[in-house]
C-alpha cells in the first residue's frame, strides 16, 4: 500500500489487525514509509501509538524515527515537532541505559540515532546542545564519538563560523577554529592510542572548512594535517605517504584554505603537482581557485602571473578533449585570467584569452587588418589551437569587458586601444550594459559563478566608465561635433562612448557601494607577506616552546 501512496489505508489496516498479529518491524517499516512521505507529525505519532499498544521499541525504531526528522527541510515553525524529536532522543537513551544493563555488548547499543540527533541540532542552528550531547558521549566503547560524529560535529561548527553576525564574526571563528582544534586533538589522541577509528576524506575536508576561517596559527595546523595526512608538502618540506586519498571535493577545500589563509603561492604550487600526478581527479571548479591565486599575485606586481594563467587555461582546453567536459572552463574561468591579465597589463595574454574564449582572431582587429571578421555582425570561425575543443562558448561578460578594457588603458599604447575598441565594437556592450532581472539574470548568474554573477551591477559600471574613458582618448570630445571628419571607425567608437555614458547617467542612482573582493588589494606588497609569514612563524615557534615547557 505505501508503494502505492495509500500510507493512510495502510496505517489504518494495521491499527485493524488484532495486537498478537502486530510486532515492532511492521511499525517500524511504517514510521520509515511516513519519513519518505514528509509526513513527520505522522512519525511520531506512529512512534506514540505502537508503545501504547505495548510493542517494545528498539534500535530499528529509533533509528527510523531520526532518520524521518532528519528529512524535515526548515525547522523556523516547527518548535512543537522538534520538542517531540528531544522526547525520542531522552527516550533513546533510556533506552541504552536499560540495554546496556542487561548486556554491555548487545548489538542494539549504537551511535546512529544519536548522530543523526546532532545533525538535526547542526540544522535548527542549536551549537550548544549539539556539544552537549556530543560531551556526554563515552571516552571509548560502542558509545564512544565515531568518524561520523566528528564530521557532523566539525560541519555544525562550520556552519556557525559562516552564519556568525557581522559585528561578533571575527571572535566567533576564532572560537569555532579553536573548537575544530580541540576536536581534531581528541581524534588524534584516540588515533594515537590505537583506536581503529580511522581518518576519512570528509571529515579532513571538515575540519581543513573550519580552520580557513580562523587565525593564521588556526592555518599551521591545517597546513600540517595536508602535509602528514594528504601527501602535500609546501616547497622545502617532505611529503609523508598520503594516509587520506584525495578526492575532488578535498582539493577544493585544500585549494580554498590555501587562497583564505593568503597562501597563493602554495595554492598555485598544489595545483601545478596536482596537474602532474592526479589530474583526473581536477575539474574546472579547481582552476578557479588556482587563477584566483593567480589574480591575487599579480596584484602585488608581478607580471609573470598572466602568461602562466594563460598556460593553465590552454591546459584545461587541452585536457578537455580526453577528459570531458569537468574541464571545460566557465565563463568565470575565462573571467578569472583576464583579471589576471588586467592587473599583470599583459594585453598579450589578454588577447589570446579572448581568441580561447570567443573564437575571434585578434589580428582581424588590429590596425591594417582587412574589413572581414572586425566588420561582421556573424560569427567568426574558430581560433586554432587549443580553443577549438566541443562545447559552447561563453562569451564575455560585464566583467571579463571590463578586465580586457582596461588592460589595453594600461598599455597606453593606442595602437592597443583601437584594437580593444574594434573588439568591444565587435562583441557588443549593450549585453553587458543590460540590467540583471527575472529569469535571464539568474541563468547568467549561474553561468558566470557566483564570483561575478554578483557583482554585475559593479562590473557594468566598471566597464561602461572604461569604454567612455578608451574612447575618450582615441576620439577627444572637443574633435566629435566635427562628425564629418570622423572615420567610420570612430563613428562607431563614438557611439559606444554614447551608450556608455547613457547608462551612466540613468543608472547614477544604481551605482555600486561595494567593491568586489577581485578588485580589492588582497595582499598589498611582497615586503607585507614577507612580515606576516614572520608572525606566525614566530607564534608557532612560541608555541612549541610552551609546549616543550
Amino acid at each position: 500500500m505505501c508503494a502505492e501512496g495509500k500510507l493512510d489505508e495502510a496505517i489504518a489496516y494495521l491499527e485493524s489487525v488484532p495486537l498478537d498479529a502486530q510486532n515492532t518491524a511492521v511499525w517500524n517499516s511504517l514510521i520509515t514509509q511516513a519519513g519518505f512521505a514528509k509526513r513527520f507529525r505522522v512519525v511520531y505519532d506512529l512512534y506514540v501509538d505502537m508503545k501504547r499498544r505495548g510493542l517494545k521499541p528498539n534500535l530499528a525504531t529509533y533509528a527510523s524515527l531520526m532518520a524521518a526528522f532528519q528529512k524535515v527541510d526548515s525547522w523556523e515553525k516547527r518548535s512543537k515537532l522538534f520538542k517531540s524529536v528531544q522526547n525520542v532522543y531522552k527516550h533513546y537513551l533510556d533506552y541504552l541505559a536499560a540495554v546496556k544493563e542487561h548486556n554491555p555488548t548487545s548489538p542494539e547499543i549504537s551511535l546512529a540515532p544519536i548522530n543523526m540527533y546532532i545533525s538535526i541540532l547542526r540544522k535548527i542552528g542549536d551549537y550548544a546542545q549539539a556539544f552537549d550531547v556530543y560531551n556526554a558521549l563515552d571516552e571509548d566503547g560502542p558509545l564512544s564519538p565515531d568518524r561520523i560524529t566528528y564530521t557532523i560535529m566539525l560541519r555544525t561548527i562550520y556552519q556557525r563560523s559562516i552564519t556568525a553576525e557581522d559585528e561578533n564574526q571575527e571572535k566567533i571563528r576564532e572560537r569555532c577554529a579553536s573548537d575544530a582544534r580541540l576536536l581534531w586533538r581528541q581524534l588524534t589522541k584516540r588515533l594515537d592510542g590505537g583506536s581503529k577509528l580511522g581518518v576519512d576524506p570528509m571529515v579532513i575536508g571538515s575540519v581543513l572548512q573550519v580552520l580557513a576561517l580562523g587565525r593564521p596559527a588556526d592555518h599551521i595546523v591545517a597546513f600540517d594535517i595536508i602535509r602528514d595526512y594528504l601527501g602535500l608538502a609546501k616547497p622545502g618540506e617532505t611529503a609523508l605517504p598520503a594516509q587520506v586519498p584525495l578526492s575532488s571535493p578535498l582539493i577544493q577545500d585544500v585549494l580554498w584554505l590555501c587562497n583564505k589563509a593568503q597562501k597563493y603561492r602554495l595554492c598555485v604550487h598544489f595545483g601545478n603537482h596536482l596537474m602532474d600526478t592526479q589530474p583526473h581527479l581536477l575539474d574546472h571548479g579547481h582552476f578557479d581557485h588556482i587563477l584566483t591565486a593567480y589574480g591575487s599575485l599579480s596584484a602585488t606586481g608581478s607580471v609573470t602571473e598572466a602568461s602562466r594563467a594563460l598556460q593553465t587555461l590552454e591546459w584545461m582546453l587541452e585536457r578537455e578533449k580526453t577528459h570531458g567536459a569537468r574541464l571545460r572552463p566557465g565563463q568565470a574561468t575565462y573571467t578569472l585570467v583576464l583579471v589576471v591579465c588586467w592587473r599583470a597589463k599583459d594585453w598579450e595574454s589578454a588577447l589570446r584569452t579572448v581568441e580561447l574564449m570567443t573564437g575571434l582572431h585578434a589580428e582581424d582587429f588590429a590596425d591594417g587588418a582587412k574589413p572581414t571578421a572586425a566588420d561582421s555582425d556573424d560569427p567568426a570561425p574558430p581560433a586554432k589551437g587549443p580553443g577549438s575543443g566541443p562545447g559552447k562558448r561563453p562569451m564575455p561578460d560585464a566583467a571579463a569587458m571590463s578586465c580586457l578594457v582596461r588592460t589595453a588603458l594600461e598599455s597606453g599604447d593606442e595602437p592597443t586601444l583601437r584594437q580593444c575598441a574594434r573588439l568591444l565594437h565587435r562583441l557588443g556592450l549593450a549585453r553587458c550594459l543590460a540590467p540583471a532581472e527575472g529569469s535571464s539574470a539568474h541563468d547568467d548568474a549561474k553561468r558566470t559563478g557566483a564570483r561575478f554573477g554578483k557583482d554585475r551591477t559593479f562590473y557594468a559600471h566598471k566597464v561602461a566608465q572604461a569604454v567612455v574613458e578608451l574612447v575618450d582618448v582615441l576620439v577627444p570630445r572637443k574633435t566629435e561635433s566635427s562628425r564629418a571628419r570622423l572615420t567610420p571607425a570612430e563613428r562607431e567608437w563614438v557611439a559606444l562612448r554614447s551608450e556608455a555614458r547613457t547608462f551612466l547617467i540613468e543608472q547614477r542612482e544604481h551605482r555600486p557601494r561595494g567593491t568586489p573582493q577581485m578588485e580589492e588589494q588582497p595582499l598589498g606588497s611582497a615586503a607585507g607577506l614577507a612580515a606576516m609569514d614572520s608572525v606566525v612563524e614566530w607564534d608557532r615557534i612560541s608555541r612549541e616552546q610552551k609546549s616543550a615547557r
